[in-house]
């Protein structure tokens, strides 16, 4: 879980970052960011999708 796709939900702006920047832009706790996309393979908030991009290129890779 090194690169995540931070997606701003209100202007559709996208950005690959660390958990570290994910969390202090998102304010949601990094342990939990890690725990949502463990069990759901994604982390949502109001104003924020997180996803993990190391599974967008396992897919690929397959």
């Amino acid at each position: 879980m090194n690169n995540l796709m931070v997606i701003d939900n209100a202007t559709g702006e996208r950005r690959i970052m660390a958990l570290a920047e994910a969390a202090a832009l998102t304010h949601i706790e990094a342990e939990d960011i890690e725990r949502s996309i463990a069990q759901l393979r994604v982390c949502q908030s109001i104003d924020f999708v997180i996803l993990d991009t190391e599974a967008a290129d396992d897919i690929l890779a397959s």
